[in-house]
């Protein structure tokens, strides 16, 4: 760790006392003869057009370009209400100050019959309230993808799962030439698409459509736009690297093979656009997002519930996976477009656990220890479908569809003891779970848009229709023992069938009238139509078979709903301030029908749901915003449904038909400020959401630990929290100071043993960033502290403030004879947990790749990852009354060899660099 710190400095220091050149000199207009302020002044490289420094002039016309390193170039020098004029520097050691005093740029260019339109050279720019990135401006590696272009961006961060976000808040949704790339998996794009062929990033935000019109809260979207020529033609890459870990050849029960495999081929002819891709790896690095794998779950409104276990920056198992698909998108006339696309997915994950559980109560105290083994299989395959059609210029039809069927299978052996404060045992636990399940899911959304002749005033009408259809089988053998652990005092050998349906109907109709040019009226009404249905039928074992009905762990139960909401709100805009403020109305009946006694429990609900929007923007590039909104969500079918899940032994569930909907106040601010030209920013924001009638739980232990939990409504539920960073760039914007904080409170109530318990959690995080990016050299070194202190107003046994500290370092180097080396290691302190959950890893992963063929677009590497063997998974979860610590099985030490090939139709090189040594 010391030698690579080392290196990094020795890397830097030697950057520091390179020679640069300047350039000085004043610009005037050829119209008055007159000093011309904010012309812009760049150096650009001749060799691949890369930006290597810009300034403005000041009011007297004088400009003083520093720190851009000897090259040779352009320097291009321009105004908006002017022509440009450009100068070819041949850069050397003994021509490093070049003074030019006069600079007189000419009338702008005109032509009769045409318009000639010039581009904007910017790096970072503003087009109305979408901020630009030009894509060639800024350096990138050799061989990058699109993930690595954006961890390039000031005021981009991107996560070890790929997730975005921008300013601190995360970005939603990722577009490629304003489509979706592979449906809503935004991670196939960024990870596959090569940075070169990218000619801008834009960032903007827009409404969040799954919100059903609930949330004023904007979403971030980011749209990768292509260049010209990667629209039309063929590009893609394959990929294959296989590998083994030490305990392989040595014939020990943790030995294996690894491999890791894509291929993806893109072909672009103008408005046509055909993709393919296939994946599979049994290693973390997956490639795979979180929404990858999904298991089974309820649904909630019309959402489908399905899951996901994967997360790939800390995956807690083993995991296999194979995933593939098409793209298709074209026009199909002047009016109609299609987009079609279908992914196949298929997800495996087997993990090994060991935990330790502290459970506290008012007057005692004990402990759980168990282990498991757990096998899980998803499969999907989805299809989406779009059609756009444009009726007129004014009148647009959209149709969005997708269909998923899914199936799953899990097998899980688990084995429990629990102790006293003595650590004497008093109960003890096996328990094997087997089920298998499929599943189908549908939505469809038909969107109309109308624009009328007078400005701004606008209807849209969508139509919502969702169906999810899950069948399920599950098998739950168990023995409990209490006392002498002679034989089991409790045995559960049973088979259950769960069926669930569900369907939603949905309208909303938005109608925006304009009463001045700076007010407008905005109208809505949504109908929403909810019907569920969940069925479990139980059977104990006899001689004869699973036969013998259990009602106490079955139920038929089904639940409607149905809600009219208006709404009526008032904007105001200007230059510099939006303000909008209104409310929603609505009414909700409930049925809660249990078809086991026909028992029906109604509810009539009335909700006044004011929201205020408010924003101020100083310019473009610096801002502040303001939200307050009120909603309110439907419990699930699982809680409501009066049936007890007995497939934990040790924690049953039922549901309570009497539940609620809640209602949820949120805050939030957020404010960010940019410096373009400097490369600087700096955001921070804060939220809160204060909840009434949360879903929550009433839990009841016995002597022997077993709990029974059912759920129940409460008040005053609280979470919050605030974040803030920036960019400062250093030494001629090659090195980049990146400070980032954050904290957050939650304040949950529940009931445990009849009594009230409040659980709360406070958080810090803090860390600090250094970077440093050229053609040839990235370097990344980071710190951070994670600072937590849950407390209980039932036991202060659950006051255990707990702390991690991570220490991160990233190199990438350019080596003579088109070599490159990547390495990066994080070093992690977890203290003041349970015994042997104090653990002080230190990961290390190191790779060597050499560049092969003419174009450079073959390259072989070899690679090692956690060299010293170190990598476990360790996590704290607090809860109610319960400090949980886990210890997984995860992959540790693994070698690597493997090979990329890309291609295109230009049979040229995918990736340009500086490549001085071939």
């Amino acid at each position: 760790m010391n030698k690579l710190l080392t290196l990094c400095f020795i890397l830097l220091t030697s950057i520091t006392f390179g020679q640069d050149m300047k350039f000085t000199g004043t610009v005037n207009d050829t119209i008055n003869d007159q000093p011309l302020e904010n012309a812009v002044v760049m150096a650009v490289r001749l060799s691949d057009g890369l930006l290597l420094g810009y300034t403005r002039t000041r009011e007297d016309g004088y400009f003083d370009l520093r720190g851009v390193p000897i090259d040779t170039m352009e320097l291009i020098i321009s105004h908006y209400k002017f022509d440009e004029k450009r100068y070819y520097i041949i850069g050397s050691d003994e021509n490093t100050e070049i003074h030019i005093p006069s600079v007189i740029l000419p009338e702008q260019a005109t032509q009769f019959d045409e318009v000639v339109v010039y581009a904007n050279k910017e790096p970072i720019y503003f087009r109305g309230d979408t901020l630009v990135y030009v894509a060639d401006s800024f350096a990138t590696k050799e061989n990058a993808m699109v993930e690595d272009l954006l961890k390039n961006l000031p005021g981009l961060q991107v996560d070890d799962d790929g997730n975005v976000s921008s300013q601190g808040r995360k970005v939603t949704k990722v577009l490629v030439d304003g489509d979706e790339f592979f449906g809503t998996d935004p991670t196939i794009a960024t990870r596959n698409l090569s940075a070169k062929g990218v000619d801008k990033i834009e960032v903007y935000e827009t409404e969040d459509e799954t919100s059903g019109g609930n949330s004023e809260e904007k979403i971030q979207v980011l749209d990768v736009r292509l260049k010209d020529d990667a629209k039309q033609g063929y590009f893609g890459k394959v990929a294959g690297r296989g590998g083994f870990n030490s305990e392989y050849f040595k014939d020990l029960p943790n030995g294996s093979l690894f491999y890791e495999g894509e291929v993806l081929a893109n072909y672009f002819d103008k408005d046509l656009k055909i993709s393919v891709f296939a994946l599979g790896s049994n290693t973390p690095n997956t490639g795979f997002s979180r929404q990858d794998a999904s298991r089974f779950g309820l649904t909630n409104e019309m959402r489908g519930g399905w899951g996901s276990f994967m997360n790939t920056s800390s995956l807690n198992g083993l995991p296999e996976n194979y995933k593939g698909g098409f793209y298709y998108s074209n026009k199909l006339g002047e009016k109609v477009k299609m987009g079609l696309n279908y992914t196949y997915n298929d997800s495996r994950l087997t993990t090994e656990q060991v935990r330790n559980s502290e459970y506290h109560f008012a007057d005692t105290t004990y402990n759980k220890r168990d282990s498991s083994f757990k096998e899980q299989l998803q499969q999907s395959h989805t299809i989406n479908l779009n059609l756009d059609y444009d009726i007129n210029d004014k009148t647009k039809l959209k149709l969005k569809s997708s269909l998923s069927l899914r199936n799953e299978s899990m097998s899980e052996n688990n084995e429990s003891d629990f102790f006293t404060t003595d650590k004497q045992r008093f109960s003890a636990s096996d328990v094997r779970n087997e089920s298998e399940a499929e599943g189908l899911e549908g939505n469809i959304e038909l969107t109309l848009n109308k624009k009328f002749a007078k400005r701004f005033r606008e209807l849209d009408v969508v139509y919502q229709l969702g169906y999810t259809e899950t069948d399920r089988e599950n098998t739950l053998n168990s023995n409990q023992f209490f006392g002498q652990f002679v034989t089991p005092d409790s045995i559960f050998d049973q088979q259950r069938t769960m069926t669930n349906n569900t369907t939603g109907h949905r309208i909303m109709v938005d109608y925006m009238e304009p009463i001045t040019r700076r007010f407008r009226l905005k109208f809505q009404y949504r109908l929403d139509y909810f019907f569920g249905a969940q069925a479990t039928s139980t059977y104990d074992r006899t001689p004869t078979g699973y036969d013998n009905y259990a009602g106490l762990y079955s139920n038929d139960f089904s639940n409607t709903r149905l809600e009219n909401r208006g709404a009526i709100g008032i904007m105001y805009t200007d230059r510099k301030h939006t303000l909008e403020l209104g409310s929603r109305i609505r009414n909700v009946k409930i049925d809660n029908i249990n078809n086991e006694d026909n028992s029906v429990i109604k509810q009539d609900v009335d909700d006044l749901l004011p929201y205020l929007e408010y924003s101020y923007k100083f310019s473009n590039a610096h801002q502040i915003r303001f939200v307050y909104s009120t909603s309110s969500n439907q419990p699930s079918l699982d809680q409501l449904q009066p049936v007890r899940d007995n497939t934990d032994p040790n924690s049953l569930v039922i549901g309570n038909p009497e539940l609620a909907p809640n209602f949820n106040h949120d805050l939030s601010i957020h404010y960010n400020k940019w410096n373009a030209l400097k490369y600087s920013y700096i955001y921070a924001g804060a939220y809160m959401t204060y909840i009434d009638n949360a879903f929550s739980n009433a839990i009841v232990y016995n002597p022997n630990g077993q709990s029974v939990s059912t759920a129940v409504n409460v008040d005053g539920n609280v979470y919050g929290g605030f974040y803030a960073g920036g960019g400062l760039p250093l030494y001629k914007k090659i090195l980049h100071f990146r400070p980032m904080a954050s904290g957050g409170y939650t304040s949950f109530n529940s009931y445990i043993n009849t009594q009230e318990n409040t659980t709360e959690n406070y958080n810090v995080d803090g860390s600090i960033g250094l970077e440093m990016r050229t053609d040839t050299i990235e370097v990344s070194l980071s710190a951070s502290l994670s600072y937590n202190d849950p407390r209980s107003s039932l036991s202060m046994g659950l006051n255990e403030p707990y702390t991690v500290q991570r220490y991160k370092a990233s190199v990438f180097f350019e080596l003579p004879f088109r070599f490159f080396i990547e390495s990066d290691a994080v070093y992690e302190i977890n203290s003041r947990r349970a015994e042997g959950y104090n653990a002080t890893p230190f990961i290390w992963n190191a790779k060597i790749s050499r560049r092969f063929l003419k174009t450079g677009n073959l390259v072989i590497d070899a690679s090692v990852n956690d060299i010293f063997n170190q990598n476990i998974g360790i996590s704290r979860n607090v809860g109610t009354n319960i400090i949980t610590d886990t210890r997984s099985r995860i992959i540790a030490r693994y070698f690597m060899i493997g090979a990329t090939l890309r291609f295109n139709n230009n049979k040229t090189k995918v990736d340009e660099g500086r490549n001085h040594w071939f």
